[in-house]
C-alpha cells in the first residue's frame, strides 16, 4: 500500500519540490506539465497529453504517481510498446524520486514471479507492460485480480498507436480501448504521444471517451532542418565522410535497414570518425552501452536503425543525419526530436532519393496480408484436430512469415482465435476482412508517403511544413531552416574519389554468408538432421541483389535477360581468390540448372567463373522436376518442398570439391538440394556461391 503522508489536495509547491529533486534546484515546470499533474492527481481526469518529443511526459506522470502514491493510492499500470526504449525514464524515477518501478515483457521471464510479488502486495509504485501482457490470462489472474488495491494511475504510451490513422497503429493497442471504457471513472488516465495530428486526436478521443486535450507547441525552436536530394546511396557515404567532422557535439545517423547501418558504421570507422552501429539485432547489454557512451559524447556517432528513439534523452544531441528517407514525416518528427533539447542550435539533415521510394513502397504494400492469406490462416487451423504453432501453420499454408504473424496478431485481437498453450485455436466467432477499413489505411499510407516526398521538394519553410501536418500552432516561417535562412550543410560531394570509393565499399561489404542447412522439415511434423556426407559447405554471396554497385549490376541484367556482363564475372572470381579462399579449393564447377527452357544463363555464368579460376566446368545436374515460378512460393517451408527431389546427378560428376552456382539466393533451399544431389552423385565438398542475396522474398 502506499504511504499515506499526505493527504488532501497537492500543491504546485509540492509538485515543484519534486521537479527540483528529479532534475535539478533551477528545474522550472514547462508550460501545461503542472496543467496536467493537477488534472491528474486532484482532478482524477482523464488526459491525452499531445506534446512534442522531450517535453517531460514521463516527468507528468511520474511525479504524478509519487503524489497519489503518498496520498494511499494504488501503483502507476503503464502500458507501452517500448518497454525496452524508457530504460533512461525508469532509472531515473527510482534514484530521484525513490520509487520502486517493475516491468513485465518477454525478454525478463525470471522477474516476473518478484514483479507480481510487488504488485500484489502493495510494495510496486510502478508496473510497466507492453499491450500484449494485458490479454495473457496468467497476469489477469495472478496480478490484475489479485492486486489488494486499484490502480492509482493509467498511463498510456504512444497514445497515437489506437488510432488507424497513427503512423504507428497497433493491433493489441485495442485492448487498451477496451480497458479504457471499463476504467472506474475515478481512476486518472494520461495517454501521451508526440505524433498526433487534428485527425489522430479526434479517432482517438471518439474511440475513448472523456479524454482532454492538452496540447502544446510541438517542433523544437532550436533545430535548423534541411533536406538534400541524392540518389545515389554511394554519393551519400561519401558526403558523410565529407560533412560529419564539420558538425558540432555529437550525433546520430539514422537508417532504414539493418545492413546499411552495419555498411554505414563501417565506411565511417574507415574514415577516422569513432561511429558505432546500433540496431534490434545488437544485444541489449551492449546497447545500454552504446548509449552511455554517446550520452557521454564518447563516440561522435551512433549509427542506428528506429531502435534508437523513444525513451534515449541526450539534451546536448548536436545533430541528426537521416541516410535514407523516412516512410512518413510523422516518424521524421519523432526521430529529428532527439536532437536540440538542450542547446540553442541543432541540426537535421535528410538525404533522400528514388531508391528510399522503393523501400517506402515495399512496406507500404506489404502492411497487410491479402484477404485470402487470412482465410488461409484461418481455415489452416479450422480444419486441425489439435491447436497449432505457427510454424505448423507455415508447413500446410503458402503464407510468408511476416504475412502468418500479422494474421495471426489481427485474428488474436479480433477473437477469431485464441492462443492456448499448444499453439493457435479458432473461436466460434464469425470473422471477415475490413475492405473498406483495410483499402482506407492503406490509401492514408500512400498520402503519407506523398506528404514526405513533398516536404523534400518544397521551396517553403521546412519546419512550417512539419508543424502544418501536425496541425501545429506556428503562423509564419521559422527563419531557422535552409529554406529561410540558406544552406547550413553542402548539398553534393566535393571530392569523386570518396564517391568512388564508397562504390568499392559496397561492393566490399555487401557479401555474406550462405549459411549451411543442418536440419531438413518434414512434411508430417517434425525434422530430420541432414547427413554431413551430404550437406554442402558454407558458401557465399557477392551482393544484396540491388544495392550500389555489384547488387545494381547484377538486379539490372538479371532482368534484361542478357547474359551477365564481364564485370559481374570478374568480381566472383576476385571474390572467391582474394576474398574467401574456400579450403579445401574446389576443383571444378557447376551451376545449378535453370528454371526455364530458355538459354541457361546461370550455366553460361558459372562456365565463365571456371575458366576465370582455371577450372573445368561440368554440367554435372540435371532439372528433372518443375518448380514454382519465381515470389509464388511464400515461406521456407514451401519453398523446400517445391525443389524436392527435382535435380539429378549426371555421369559428368567429379570426385572432388566442386564450387555450385547460381545467380540468386533467398532461403537457401535450392542450393541445398542441389549440393545434396551432387554429394549424393559422388562429388566432394560443395561450395554454393551466388552472384546476389534476395531480400524481402
Amino acid at each position: 500500500m502506499g504511504v499515506n503522508s499526505s493527504s488532501g489536495r497537492a500543491s504546485e509547491a509540492e509538485a515543484q519540490r519534486l521537479l527540483e529533486r528529479s532534475i535539478g534546484p533551477d528545474a522550472e515546470f514547462r508550460p501545461q506539465q503542472w496543467e496536467a499533474i493537477d488534472g491528474l492527481v486532484n482532478e482524477k481526469e482523464r488526459l491525452l497529453l499531445v506534446q512534442r518529443t522531450g517535453w517531460g511526459k514521463s516527468t507528468v506522470y511520474f511525479i504524478a504517481t509519487k503524489l497519489l502514491r503518498e496520498r494511499g493510492e494504488g501503483p502507476t499500470l503503464i502500458v507501452s510498446p517500448l518497454l525496452a526504449l524508457m530504460h533512461n525514464q525508469i532509472q531515473d524515477a527510482e534514484q530521484q524520486l525513490g520509487l520502486e518501478a517493475r516491468t513485465i515483457h518477454s525478454n525478463n521471464t525470471e522477474e516476473w514471479e518478484a514483479a507480481k510479488r510487488s504488485v500484489v502486495d502493495g510494495t510496486c509504485d510502478v508496473l510497466l507492460v507492453s499491450p500484449e501482457r494485458l490479454a495473457n490470462q496468467e497476469f489477469q489472474e495472478d496480478v490484475l485480480v489479485a492486486m489488494q488495491e486499484e490502480f492509482g494511475l493509467l498511463v498510456v504510451d504512444e497514445a497515437h498507436c489506437i488510432s488507424n490513422w497513427g503512423h504507428d497503429f497497433r493491433p493489441d493497442y485495442r485492448r487498451i480501448k477496451r480497458i479504457l471504457r471499463e476504467l472506474p471513472e475515478h481512476i486518472p488516465v494520461a495517454a501521451t504521444t508526440a505524433t498526433a495530428n487534428d485527425r489522430v486526436v479526434e479517432d482517438v478521443t471518439r474511440q475513448v471517451p472523456d479524454l482532454r486535450v492538452v496540447r502544446g507547441d510541438l517542433v523544437r525552436e532550436s533545430l535548423r532542418i534541411q533536406t538534400i536530394e541524392m540518389d545515389s546511396r554511394a554519393d551519400r557515404l561519401a558526403w558523410l565522410a565529407e560533412t560529419l567532422p564539420d558538425l558540432p557535439s555529437a550525433g546520430i545517423v539514422y537508417c532504414l535497414t539493418t545492413d546499411e547501418v552495419e555498411i554505414v558504421a563501417d565506411w565511417l570507422t574507415q574514415h577516422g570518425l569513432s561511429v558505432e552501429p546500433y540496431h534490434g539485432g545488437v544485444d541489449g547489454d551492449r546497447r545500454r552501452r552504446l548509449e552511455a557512451r554517446l550520452l557521454a559524447n564518447d563516440v561522435d556517432a551512433l549509427v542506428a536503425t528506429n531502435a534508437l528513439g523513444m525513451g534515449f534523452n541526450k539534451p546536448d544531441l548536436g545533430w541528426v543525419v537521416h541516410f535514407q528517407r523516412p516512410p512518413n514525416l510523422i516518424r521524421y518528427y519523432q526521430e529529428i526530436g532527439r536532437a536540440g533539447r538542450g542547446l540553442d542550435e541543432a541540426f537535421a539533415v535528410l538525404l533522400s532519393g528514388e531508391e528510399d521510394d522503393d523501400i517506402a513502397e515495399f512496406f507500404i504494400e506489404q502492411a497487410f496480408p491479402d484477404p485470402a492469406d487470412f482465410e488461409l490462416v484461418l481455415q489452416t487451423v479450422a480444419e486441425s484436430d489439435e491447436p497449432l504453432y505457427k510454424y505448423e501453420i507455415l508447413k500446410r499454408a503458402n503464407v510468408s512469415w511476416k504475412a502468418a504473424s500479422k494474421c495471426l496478431d489481427i485474428l488474436r485481437v479480433e477473437n477469431a482465435l485464441i492462443r492456448v498453450d499448444d499453439g493457435f485455436e479458432r473461436t466460434g466467432k464469425e470473422w471477415t476482412f475490413d475492405h473498406d477499413r483495410i483499402e482506407s489505411i492503406t490509401e492514408h499510407r500512400w498520402e503519407e508517403l506523398a506528404q514526405i516526398q513533398a516536404f523534400v521538394e518544397t521551396d517553403a519553410c521546412l519546419t512550417k511544413f512539419i508543424d502544418d501536418v501536425l496541425d501545429g500552432s506556428m503562423d509564419g516561417p521559422c527563419g531557422r531552416c535552409a529554406n529561410c535562412a540558406g544552406e547550413f550543410v553542402p548539398t553534393s560531394v566535393r571530392d569523386e574519389r570518396l564517391v568512388r570509393a564508397a562504390t568499392d565499399h559496397y561492393r566490399a561489404e555487401s557479401w555474406s554468408e550462405i549459411s549451411a542447412r543442418y536440419y531438413m522439415p518434414e512434411r508430417g511434423g517434425g525434422r530430420s538432421k541432414i547427413d554431413e556426407s551430404r550437406k554442402p559447405e558454407e558458401g557465399r554471396s557477392l551482393c544484396v541483389y540491388g544495392d550500389p554497385g555489384l547488387g545494381t549490376l547484377v538486379s539490372g541484367q538479371r532482368d534484361s535477360g542478357d547474359p551477365y556482363s564481364d564485370q559481374v564475372v570478374d568480381a566472383a572470381v576476385e571474390h572467391v581468390q582474394e576474398v574467401w579462399e574456400p579450403t579445401p579449393e574446389p576443383t571444378w564447377v557447376a551451376a545449378v540448372p535453370s528454371t526455364s527452357a530458355e538459354t541457361d544463363r546461370v550455366a553460361d555464368l558459372a562456365e565463365r567463373i571456371a575458366q576465370g579460376l582455371g577450372l573445368p566446368y561440368e554440367d554435372a545436374l540435371r532439372k528433372v522436376g518443375s518448380t514454382a515460378p519465381d515470389g509464388e512460393l511464400k515461406n521456407s517451408y514451401q519453398k523446400r518442398w517445391d525443389v524436392e527431389g527435382v535435380f539429378e546427378a549426371t555421369k559428368w560428376v567429379r570426385p572432388g570439391p566442386v564450387l555450385l552456382v547460381d545467380d540468386t539466393v533467398d532461403t537457401r533451399w535450392t542450393l541445398t538440394e542441389a549440393g545434396m544431389t551432387l554429394r549424393d552423385g559422388g562429388s566432394g565438398d560443395v561450395y554454393p556461391l551466388a552472384l546476389a542475396e534476395r531480400t524481402g522474398w
